[in-house]
């Protein structure tokens, strides 16, 4: 790489050669990653304009922008040795809808610098998970993938990680790798947490909730195409301190063409548990979700398309172990995220004009404020679920836990089923009831308003809200209906 020193002696035609190079790198890159032309949509329904945060960090409440920072140079050890286990396909509505492609096999999903590491891709074979990620007895219960929250959390889509929860009295263990890898990137959130956010009863205390402890994302890169990530690490792991060093709030180390990844073994200490909870997420960029109608609109998150069923990597008895801990009953047990069916109002939708899932066509809404969300409960996928991140109008008092996710009279018509064939559907936005801490899925007694919504065809739904009427009350859309795209 030239230095600011070799810059200044060199001659001006090379240092006009390198500027008419880096523009025309700016200059392909803007001709094909052009914006969309917004569209304005019109309704009742109110996107409210909201700060932009950074859209890698948008899975902790924390805000702010997470800066890149690198210290020591880790010594590079020889890369695991891994065991290879069969691949999975798999898909139906209310099930893994996994599929491996051979044009993902070689995806970068982490835009990682695979070329400048000291070892080779090749070396590296699909990991076996050898180790629980944090002590079995000390959990007290694993959320499935797939949860919806708008209102705090931000997840109005399914999310693409579970929820581990922990002893109330825990807070000094070390959460462990579960395989061998290496640390590929370690991000610091803007804002420390407090160790216990909840009282043993589930009281949120909020910061009188004990000593703050650092809040981390942690990138874990077990093969070329399988990674970990843990969020809401605490305190790292001293071997993994001494490496990168202390990373100031809001900024990032990342492995790249100076830096190694950090190696690591099953079972090894990374980080303590941290806060109340963490989440844990794997990914494969050999498995395409397929429940994704166009899954070129998640590039902001490329990972989440090859999000993958985590106890599959486990064998047993560690894969029964954890399944224990799991609330979810119903298969697949570690929940699902992908709900898209082609010709159907079921699955993921974007208000029209904001484009994609990064909300791309209207920046300034931020990339929650424009998703629609039509799918199934977490823990019980009998359980309708409708999930608004545009500002509704209906009393939230009377649902204080729907948090913008709302039950469904009735649990019908069920939205794999609806098309454009179907005409218009009146569904009757109910309050749900709190059976415990964790779980919240029945619908409850109390009703919010109607949702009316129909399939256009062409990819597209007209939706509108109607707060505190019955669906008998409404004969249909108004001029403040809202148009939402894949």
């Amino acid at each position: 790489m030239i230095d600011g020193a070799r810059l200044v002696s060199a001659s001006v035609n090379m240092k006009l050669a390198g500027v008419l190079a880096v523009l025309f790198g700016i200059f392909v890159l803007a001709c094909s990653s052009g914006p969309h032309s917004p569209g304005e949509p019109t309704s009742s329904i109110n996107p409210t304009v909201e700060p932009l945060t950074n859209l890698k960090t948008i899975e902790s409440s924390s805000a702010g922008k997470i800066q890149q920072t690198n210290t020591r140079r880790p010594q590079y050890v020889k890369a695991p040795t891994t065991t290879s286990s069969s691949e999975k396909t798999r898909q139906s509505p209310n099930e893994s809808s996994a599929s491996k492609s051979s044009d993902v096999a070689i995806s970068n999903i982490f835009n990682l610098p695979f070329e400048d590491f000291s070892f080779s891709c090749s070396e590296l074979e699909r990991p076996e998970f050898t180790s629980a990620f944090f002590p079995p007895d000390l959990m007290t219960a694993i959320v499935p993938m797939g949860k919806m929250r708008v209102r705090g959390s931000r997840h109005v889509t399914p999310t693409d990680h579970l929820y581990i929860h922990r002893e109330f009295s825990a807070g000094d263990e070390y959460v462990l790798s579960p395989s061998d890898g290496f640390i590929v990137k370690i991000e610091r959130f803007p804002n420390d947490l407090p160790l216990n956010q909840a009282d043993e009863s589930g009281r949120w205390l909020g910061d009188a909730g004990g000593p703050m402890v650092p809040d981390y994302r942690m990138i874990i890169m077990h093969s070329c195409s399988v990674f970990t990530i843990f969020i809401h690490l605490g305190e790292l792991a001293p071997a993994v301190h001494e490496t990168v060093g202390d990373i100031p709030l809001g900024q990032s180390w990342s492995a790249n063409e100076e830096y190694d990844p950090i190696p690591v073994k099953a079972g090894e200490s990374i980080g303590k548990f941290g806060s109340q909870s963490f989440d844990w997420s794997v990914h494969d960029a050999n498995v395409v979700l397929t429940g994704f109608v166009v899954p070129e609109h998640y590039y902001s998150e490329p990972w989440k398309i090859h999000t993958v069923d985590p106890f599959d990597y486990y064998a047993e008895p560690m894969r029964s172990e954890l399944l224990a801990k799991v609330i979810r009953q119903t298969e697949p047990r570690a929940g699902k995220i992908d709900y898209d069916v082609e010709g159907k109002i079921v699955g993921n939708w974007f208000i029209d004009g904001s484009v994609d899932y990064a909300g791309s066509g209207q920046p300034t809404l931020g990339y929650t404020k424009g998703h629609l969300a039509i799918a199934y409960g977490h823990i019980d996928p009998t359980q309708l679920r409708i999930s608004i991140g545009a500002d509704t109008g209906l009393n939230e008092d009377l649902c204080g836990i729907c948090g913008g996710v709302y039950g469904v009279r009735g649990n019908q018509p069920d939205p794999a089923n609806v098309g454009k064939d179907f005409g218009l559907v009146k569904y009757e936005l109910m309050s749900r009831d709190e059976e415990s801490q964790l779980i919240k899925e029945r619908v409850g007694d109390v009703s919010l308003g109607t949702f009316l919504v129909q399939h256009l065809g062409n990819r597209s739904i007209q939706v509108e809200i109607i707060p505190g009427k019955t669906p008998d009350q409404v004969s249909g859309f108004t001029d403040k209906a809202v148009i939402y795209r894949r």
